[in-house]
């Protein structure tokens, strides 16, 4: 079975139960192929803040053996995940023992919610057995429409009311650029195999407001503007 076929099945399985869950095909898609390109298939692989297990499901399906975790389990997706073999933890990797190691960690669109960089990724090291593999995929605070944001005065990021109301904040505390994530893998001694910023979310041709013609306007030139993509990948071992 091929990367798009995989994934595509994960998401017809798991829209059953969670419509929505393929939004973000484009970008689970980049995650698989970046995946399976480095990370071999007798690697004990755990996706941490796995959402509806969309990624973890595909993998098994491509033949990885895969756990997950998560803080905010999807009740009604338990018994799929269980069905096909996908052991989904109820845990937050910051405070609780996961009891094991494994030899590949994924973490996808999660750091970017934390409040301490610093723990989260000594968090996944700990984590990976000696030599194993750390993927953390995030968005890219530079990508193009947010410089144009930044250029006529608006900011970059737009969570502020909750931000300064919730006591227990849980959106984007920081987003960061593609060189401040190699920097805090090479402050984290984690040695990096490959960095690169990417367009996940493809421009579409759907013009039912004015906003969607300029925001995939740059969607589409972000796909040749080195640097503007709308996410950062890395991969580094421990």
């Amino acid at each position: 079975m091929i990367n798009k076929e995989a994934l595509k099945k994960a998401i017809e399985i798991i829209s059953l139960y969670a419509p929505g869950a393929g939004w973000n095909f484009d970008s689970n898609l980049e995650h698989l192929n970046t995946i399976t390109k480095y990370i071999p298939k007798n690697v004990y692989v755990f996706d941490a803040g796995c959402g509806t297990g969309v990624l973890a499901l595909a993998l098994i399906f491509l033949g990885y053996k895969v756990e997950a975790g998560d803080r905010h389990i999807i009740e009604n997706i338990k018994k799929i995940w269980d069905n096909y073999g996908l052991r989904v933890k109820n845990i937050d990797i910051l405070r609780d023992d996961i009891g094991k190691k494994y030899g590949a960690v994924v973490s996808i669109a999660t750091i970017e919610h934390q409040a301490n960089p610093k723990l989260f990724l000594n968090k996944l090291k700990e984590m990976a057995v000696d030599g194993g593999y750390i993927y953390v995929a995030t968005p890219n605070i530079t990508h193009l429409l947010n410089r144009i944001r930044f250029l006529f005065g608006r900011p970059p990021q737009s969570n502020l009311e909750e931000f300064f109301e919730e006591e227990n904040f849980v959106g984007h505390w920081r987003e960061y650029t593609l060189d401040e994530l190699k920097k805090m893998f090479e402050w984290s001694n984690i040695k990096i195999i490959e960095a690169k910023n990417r367009q996940e979310t493809k421009p579409k041709i759907n013009f039912k407001r004015l906003r969607d013609i300029y925001v995939n306007l740059f969607r589409f030139l972000s796909c040749f503007l080195p640097g503007t993509g709308d996410a950062n990948i890395i991969l580094g071992r421990k």
